[in-house]
């Protein structure tokens, strides 16, 4: 027991100037952090300062345009009224420039529907005069677009021609290509028609022009291929008229 007294005294003495500058700088190291923390507390209120006062900008800036915006609408609102209240008709109780308007739109409309019907008959009739020369000057002049124009990826890989970067390929021999758009740019009116001659142009062969029963059965048998072809022609020209961008270029 005296034994255990005299350790923890001398532990006592020994510690005793250790202990002192320890808890000096304790004392350091806790000023240090609660003046970080003070600083931190400070940054942290400024900055949530500094965000309300931007928002609070916004908001005035959003609320003056709206107001502005508003106050222009009731104005020009009040313009078109005071001009509908003097051209008014009392005969159809609409003012007269929104009837002039809508009769202008309808002549246009119309006039576009007549030129494009009128476009369809002059592409018809060049289609069915076109299929007097032979057969084989058709389909090579359709290889030859297909190679220009129409090249397909796989068959640009196999070396059959080259690959042209305008979003067109295989569109004259897929009728996905030109007719799923509802408005067609020149090129792809052109695609539309390539389709079209792809596969409604079927020729008569020369070996029919002569006389006998044999000949003359298989010149009924072009005859109606080429009435079929003509018709299915003419639905698609239809179709690709539709979804052209009208030009009235008159009579």
């Amino acid at each position: 027991m005296k034994y255990q007294r005299g350790i923890v005294a001398l532990c006592l003495a020994l510690a005793c100037p250790a202990a002192g500058a320890v808890g000096l700088s304790w004392d350091s190291v806790l000023t240090f952090l609660q003046t970080m923390k003070d600083e931190a507390s400070a940054w942290a209120v400024t900055t949530k300062q500094t965000a309300m006062a931007a928002q609070q900008q916004t908001d005035s800036k959003i609320r003056s345009q709206a107001l502005l915006a508003s106050a222009i609408g009731a104005i020009e609102m009040a313009d078109r009224v005071g001009k509908a209240i003097a051209a008014v008709d009392p005969a159809i109780g609409q003012p007269k420039t929104l009837l002039c308007e809508a009769q202008t739109d309808a002549s246009l409309r119309v006039e576009a529907l007549g030129q494009r019907d009128r476009d369809a008959a002059k592409l018809m009739q060049s289609f069915a005069g076109s299929r007097v020369s032979p057969q084989e000057k058709a389909d090579v002049a359709a290889l030859t677009q297909r190679q220009d124009l129409y090249c397909t990826v796989s068959e640009a890989r196999a070396g059959a021609c080259k690959l042209t970067a305008n979003g067109m390929q295989g569109w004259d021999s897929n009728y996905a290509g030109a007719f799923s758009q509802r408005t067609l740019s020149p090129e792809a009116e052109l695609a539309g028609y390539a389709y079209t001659a792809t596969l409604t142009d079927t020729r008569a062969s020369a070996a029919i022009d002569c006389e006998g029963g044999a000949c003359m059965s298989a010149a009924a048998s072009q005859m109606r291929v080429a009435a079929m072809s003509t018709l299915a022609a003419h639905s698609f020209i239809g179709q690709v008229t539709d979804r052209r961008v009208p030009v009235l270029t008159g009579q």
